[in-house]
Order: structure tokens, then C-alpha cells, then sequence
């Protein structure tokens, strides 16, 4: 937030300042309660059909996002993940039978139009005035260079055509196998998003768990959601959902930073993947377990700690966190009445034409941003660790860290430990061959309590307007890391 001019030049000013500051947060406070009195009035009864409206579009919602569907290998999937598994079975269709590469064209399509018509709007008179083009094509020389840099990335990896450190199996490959199913994933959760955010049910279940998620996580009750999302779903769909609820005024910078870097869990299915990869399937569900317990520490501590405590805990638009309505249960009434009454208030609020604008900005947000961040930085950090030595230099003191604790061939495997910061998948890769178990298990489950991976979910949280650097992302990132290992270590040594 940029400081008010002449702040620090005069007492009067500082004076005036702060009563403008006072003056907005008593608003704030003022607009909370009277939406509390005119919720609670009698005169205002909550009304049937929104109880109805809210219940029905949340409900479609939360099945889409929650509903487990066995996939007939022991593992399971939800209906977003159902739906994408079978347009994925199309593509490959499609590519086996009539030799055309959708995710290919796809690919192409966006990452040329994204960098396209950024270049345009930066660099010719033409500025984009309807609100979808400016969302899609506004951009800033570094994320204009990064779009640049994906496209021409794209280009070379579709061709097979440039560098072995670009387009080879360990870099360009792995991150189409990424980029392809996220392409397919984005098709379904973009618009599902909305239907499951915007007819009550953040409000129904911020006002019954703010008594238990408030206290413990130093967040609002809604954030369940967020994590529900991820657990469930993947944590890319619960970055984007708090990413969307940031940008509403639901959530404070702080508060949104907290919910991405420990809330934004890798899928279960996901785990199990990882699982396998690693070579610790046999042991999924203490495995599994184990993780839970050290995330849900991890969201205890890391909040009340630098860096995540001293972010800035203002909404969006600067103004300052007054009276939350769903934390506020007003004398009197049940915190499932008083959910309910919100949660029928914001339904009557939402046109169902709203839910299609919402997810056609996602669209603009995912294809014409993400993605080509994703694959840009992506393929040039996965570069960076197979193609240099960088990753065995900056980790040996992890090594020497890990040995403290016992953990067989620590010097080995001590990057593994860092390179969770590029992407999650490959500490899992590196410890599948091992001969230590016990290394496997606390390599593999530590990928996942990372939480924090550029390649999906960092990029998606920088280039958001959340109000944390790249040095503090990475800070809490360490952070997890270093608190991690030791817990983990503990909890296999417990479980074996």
C-alpha cells in the first residue's frame, strides 16, 4: 500500500492521517452491524427461496469439488477430477486415432495469444478498454518477458526443437506432463469455482467453524473450504479459490498468504501418487496420517511467526479489517442460524449471470497468465537443477542439518530438500531408488508438507496481489522445511 503524501513532513498531517484511518475503520465497523441488525430484524425475515437458492447451488458446488468417486484401483476421485480424467481420455483419443495433438494446440493457442497481445498493449498506442482484454493483456515488462519466455518455450518443447536442457525428458517433458493436466483440470474448475464460492456456503461455514478456526489457525471459519478444496481436489483449485476470495474482500492479504502456504494441501489422490513414486505405497496410511499431524503444527506455529505474522492484515483496496459479520454471532442465536441468515443474504445477492462472468475471468487469469508462468519458470528451474550444480551446493548444510537427526544418507538426498521449491514431484523421483525406507518416507512426506512449489502453486500465489515477496514466499517455505524434517523424523521413527 503506498503511503499518503506528505505523511512524514508535518504533525497535522500524521494527525489527519490517522483520523482518516479511524473514521474508515468505525465505517467499516458501522456497515458490519448494520448488516447484523438488518439480518436480525424481524422485519426481515430470511427468506425461503434464497434458503432454497443457497442450498442448492452450494450443494452442487460442494459435490463437484468433495464428492469421492472410486476409480476402481483402490484410489479415488471427485467429479471435477472424473471430468477431466475423461476429457484427458479424449485427447489421447483424439491423438492416437487422428494423430492431432489437442493439448498441443491448446497450449499454443494461449501461450501465443497471451504473449501476443501483451506485447500490443505495451508496446502500441492500442489499450485494451473492455474489462476482459485489459484483464487478459494489461501486464508489467517482467510478467510481459516471463509470457514471452513461455510461449517461446512452448514453441520449442511442441516442435521438439532447441536445447537438451529446454525440451529434454527431464525438463520440457516434465512439465508438459504438468501443464497438460492442468490444462484439462482448468476447463472444468474455472466455472465450478464460482458455484461452489458465491451462493452462501463460505458465510454458512464461516460462521460455524470461526469459533475453532479462528483461535487456532489465526483464520476466518470459511478457510475450511480452502482446505477442503485442495484436500480434495488439488491445491492449485484452493490457491485460486483463496486467490478469488482475496480479491472479494473476503479474506486479508495475511490472512489469504496464511490459508496458500498451509492450507493449500497436494491432493489425496495426489499423495497416493507420490506415494507410489517414492516407493512408500505399502506404507500409505500411517504415511499419510503422519502428514496431516505435522500440516495441521505447521498451521498452528508458522502463523505466529515472521514472516507470515507481520504481513500486512489490511483487505485488497487498503481498508482495514473491521467487524467480521460470520465471526460476530450475535447474542441469541446459534452459529448455524446465524450462518444461515448470511449465507441466504449473499445468495440473494448473486445472479446466476454473475457466476459466468466470474469464471470467464478465471479463464482470462488461468490460460492467459498462469499457464505461461507456469511453464516459464517451470522448465528454467527444473533446468537449473539437472543441467548444474547449483542445488548439490546450496544444500549442503541441509545435509549436515538432516545427519543431525539420524536420517540415513543425508548428504545424498539433501537436495531433494530444496528442490521442492521448484517442483514437488521430484523429491519423490530423486529417493525412489533408495535403499533407506526410512529416507523415502520422510523425503517423500516432507515434498508435501512443503505445501509451496513454483511450479504450481508458488507462481499462482506470486502473481496474485497477495502481499508477499518472492525472498518471504521462500523464507516460509525454509521455514516449513527446517521444522519439518525433525517432526517427521519423529513420526516415521514412531510408525515403523
Amino acid at each position: 500500500m503506498s503511503t499518503p503524501t506528505g505523511l512524514d513532513e508535518t504533525a497535522d498531517d500524521v494527525d489527519e492521517v490517522v483520523s482518516q484511518k479511524d473514521v474508515a475503520q468505525e465505517a467499516a465497523v458501522q456497515e458490519a452491524e448494520l448488516l447484523a441488525a438488518e439480518l436480525l430484524t424481524a422485519a426481515n425475515p430470511v427468506r425461503a427461496r434464497y434458503v432454497w437458492k443457497f442450498l442448492g447451488f452450494s450443494l452442487v458446488g460442494l459435490a463437484l469439488f468433495l464428492t469421492p468417486i472410486p476409480t476402481g484401483d483402490g484410489a479415488f476421485t471427485i467429479p471435477l477430477g472424473w471430468a477431466a480424467d475423461w476429457l484427458t481420455s479424449l485427447f489421447r483419443t483424439v491423438r492416437d486415432h487422428h494423430h492431432v495433438n489437442l493439448w498441443h494446440l491448446m497450449l499454443l493457442s494461449v501461450v501465443t495469444v497471451s504473449a501476443l497481445g501483451a506485447l500490443v498493449a505495451k508496446l502500441t498506442p492500442w489499450e485494451p478498454r473492455n474489462q476482459y482484454a485489459a484483464r487478459a493483456f494489461r501486464a508489467g515488462w517482467f510478467f510481459l518477458a516471463t509470457r514471452v519466455i513461455g510461449a517461446v518455450i512452448a514453441w520449442m518443447i511442441v516442435f521438439d526443437s532447441g536445447p537438451q536442457f529446454i525440451i529434454g525428458e527431464t525438463t520440457g517433458a516434465e512439465i508438459m506432463f504438468v501443464i497438460n493436466a492442468l490444462l484439462t483440470l482448468f476447463v472444468f474448475l474455472a466455472i465450478a469455482m464460482p458455484i461452489l464460492t458465491d451462493f452462501g456456503v463460505m458465510e454458512f461455514l464461516g460462521a460455524l467453524l470461526s469459533r475453532v478456526v479462528r483461535p487456532v489457525f489465526t483464520l476466518p471459519g470459511r478457510a475450511a473450504v480452502d482446505l477442503a478444496a485442495s484436500w480434495f481436489g488439488s491445491s492449485v483449485a484452493s490457491v485460486l479459490l483463496t486467490r478469488n476470495q482475496h480479491e472479494r474482500k473476503h479474506y486479508t492479504g495475511r490472512e489469504a498468504v496464511v490459508i496458500c502456504t498451509n492450507f493449500a494441501f497436494v491432493s489425496l489422490p495426489f499423495s497416493l501418487v507420490v506415494a507410489q513414486t517414492a516407493g512408500v505405497a505399502s506404507h500409505f496410511l500411517r504415511w499419510y496420517l503422519l502428514i496431516c499431524a505435522v500440516c495441521v503444527l505447521l498451521g498452528v506455529i508458522t502463523p505466529r511467526i515472521w514472516p507470515l505474522r507481520g504481513l500486512s492484515n489490511r483487505y485488497i483496496d487498503g481498508s482495514e479489517q473491521g467487524l467480521i459479520a460470520e465471526d460476530s454471532i450475535p447474542a441469541g442465536l446459534s452459529a448455524p442460524r446465524w450462518g444461515l441468515r448470511l449465507a441466504a443474504a449473499r445468495a440473494e445477492r448473486t445472479k446466476v449471470r454473475d457466476v459466468a462472468s466470474s469464471g470467464f475471468r478465471m479463464y482470462i487469469d488461468i490460460y492467459m497468465d498462469l499457464i505461461p508462468i507456469i511453464l516459464g519458470w517451470g522448465v528454467l528451474a527444473l533446468a537449473v537443477f539437472h543441467y548444474t550444480d547449483v542445488f548439490q551446493w546450496i544444500s549442503t548444510p541441509m545435509g549436515w542439518y538432516m545427519g543431525l537427526f539420524g536420517i540415513e544418507g543425508a548428504a545424498t538426498y539433501a537436495p531433494a530438500t530444496l528442490i521442492g521449491f521448484v517442483d514437488m514431484f521430484v523429491p519423490a523421483l530423486l529417493v525412489s531408488g533408495s535403499a533407506y525406507l526410512n529416507t523415502q518416507l520422510i523425503i517423500s512426506a516432507l515434498a508435501i508438507v512443503q505445501i509451496i512449489y513454483l511450479t504450481e502453486t508458488g507462481i499462482s500465489i506470486l502473481k496474485s496481489k497477495m502481499p508477499i515477496s518472492f525472498g518471504k514466499l521462500f523464507a516460509v517455505f525454509m521455514i516449513r522445511t527446517l521444522i519439518a524434517i525433525p517432526l517427521l523424523t519423529l513420526g516415521v521413527w514412531l510408525i515403523l
